[in-house]
């Protein structure tokens, strides 16, 4: 396995820790949970090359952002996070529908940064209380 797969994985898992923090509350951590069944799937869509998957995933984990489990930490910075995910998703959602060999793992890769960034904000704002 070629390291950026490699790595792609270590990102999944760092996202998968992330997600099931118990600190988040109910609602937002049962979103952040499908959030990760998505992920999953789009990171073996990537693997694969299964456009159709890809796209079906990419705009599932999309649709995600508009659900008001999403939305229920009101910190400004939150916000922001999530409209820079949201714009890492839509990059992914190109290259799925370019069939893009090359950028979809690395759009894929923004996705998961994304993801990570939020999480250390979030979890910076824990240890601050």
């Amino acid at each position: 396995m070629d390291r950026k797969w490699q790595a792609a994985i270590v990102f999944s898992a760092v996202l998968g820790l992330a997600a099931s923090s118990p600190a988040q509350g109910p609602r937002l951590a049962s979103v952040m949970r499908e959030k990760l069944e998505h992920s999953q799937k789009i990171l073996e869509a990537v693997v694969t090359s299964d456009w159709v998957n890809l796209d079906a995933h990419t705009r599932a984990l999309e649709r995600l952002t508009a659900d008001p489990r999403w939305t229920v930490l009101k910190y400004p910075e939150y916000a922001q996070h999530s409209a820079a995910f949201v714009l890492t998703v839509r990059d992914l959602q190109r290259a799925a529908a370019q069939r893009d060999l090359d950028g979809a793992p690395k759009a894929y890769a923004a996705v998961t940064m994304q993801c990570v960034e939020c999480h250390r904000y979030l979890g910076r704002q824990r240890m601050a209380k």
